[in-house]
């Protein structure tokens, strides 16, 4: 930091709250992002990393973790509508846990203990869609099929709540192209997986809050051994992200004490999509062929003994 400059306030009044905007601090900060600073960014990715304990950590703290002098820290917490630090911090003990069910269920998170009407339940999803869209660029969407249309081979990485999404993009993808791999593999240890990692890979990794440390280490491996990464994550998402080639956020706040996954798994949707179009006719051949397999299997339909003789076949078991 520079010497001499005036330090982040941390006095205020006891509750420091202005009224008028209720946002939580990780939306705030994604509706000026664009607009900040390289030196606001990384204090605004420092934020981000922290946000579920920000109110354990001094504004100097913050400022010294990024890089930056005081005063530009002050700065960025005024642009983002507080007056000062101490408002933020003490916002932040209220949605310390944002992500934690049993926090949400507490009251802690700010969301709605109960899911209440289905009416309530969708639009919250449709405002997910509305702030996604508009950090979502088509440059970088363009960029992440471009990645998957060349790969030789992709992996598809996702822990926790972001497994779901990771086995429906390799699902999707496997109609695509063959040579798509799950991680972690069940009950097989990560570093064997890892260590095949070889030019000409993709690594499309979800990232959905909450995230283990060991994410950003897999794509720090990838990077290291030059396999382009695509990162699909929630606002959150900063200093983990840093490895990674390409970031696309989603915003999944749920109207429960559930985190949503529909905008995601809508992305991967979207990107799968659009792969058709880029990888030309040998997608309709292998979807030929596959549509092929099944008819041969007939592992879409009933058994070759139909539904008549497994209703007498349960019953007779009865």
């Amino acid at each position: 930091m520079e010497k001499g400059e005036v330090g982040v306030s941390e006095a205020g009044d006891a509750t420091g709250d202005t009224g008028e905007n209720d946002d939580p601090i990780d939306l705030r900060i994604m509706a000026v992002f664009p607009e900040l600073t390289p030196s606001e960014k990384r204090l605004a990715e420092v934020v981000l990393e922290a946000q579920s304990s920000l109110s354990s950590y001094t504004a100097s703290e913050l400022a010294e973790r990024a890089g930056i002098s005081s005063a530009t820290a002050a700065r960025f917490f005024k642009r983002l509508g507080y007056r000062n630090y101490n408002e933020a911090r003490l916002r932040s003990r209220r949605t310390r846990s944002w992500g934690s069910p049993l926090s949400e269920l507490s009251g802690e998170g700010g969301a709605v203990a109960a899911t209440g009407k289905l009416a309530d339940h969708f639009a919250q999803d449709v405002e997910n869609f509305n702030r996604s869209a508009e950090v979502l660029s088509e440059a970088a969407l363009a960029e992440a099929v471009r990645l998957l249309a060349r790969a030789d081979r992709i992996w598809v990485l996702g822990y926790r709540n972001s497994r779901a999404v990771a086995l429906y993009a390799r699902a999707l993808l496997l109609n695509l192209k063959p040579e798509v791999q799950l991680l972690p593999h069940e009950g097989v240890s990560l570093g064997e997986d890892v260590a095949g990692f070889a030019p000409g890979d993709v690594l499309l990794a979800i990232g959905l809050r909450r995230r283990p440390r060991v994410l950003g280490e897999v794509l720090a491996v990838a990077a290291e051994v030059g396999v382009p990464s695509i990162l699909i994550g929630d606002p959150t998402v900063a200093q983990t992200a840093r490895p990674a080639s390409l970031v696309l956020r989603c915003h999944n706040r749920g109207h429960g004490i559930f985190d949503s996954t529909v905008v995601a798994m809508s992305l991967v949707n979207y990107l799968c999509s659009n792969l058709v179009e880029a990888l030309g006719p040998e997608v309709r051949e292998r979807l030929a062929r596959i549509e092929d397999l099944h008819t041969r299997f007939d592992d879409l339909g009933p058994p070759p003994e139909g539904i008549e003789a497994l209703a007498n076949s349960a019953k007779s078991r009865k």
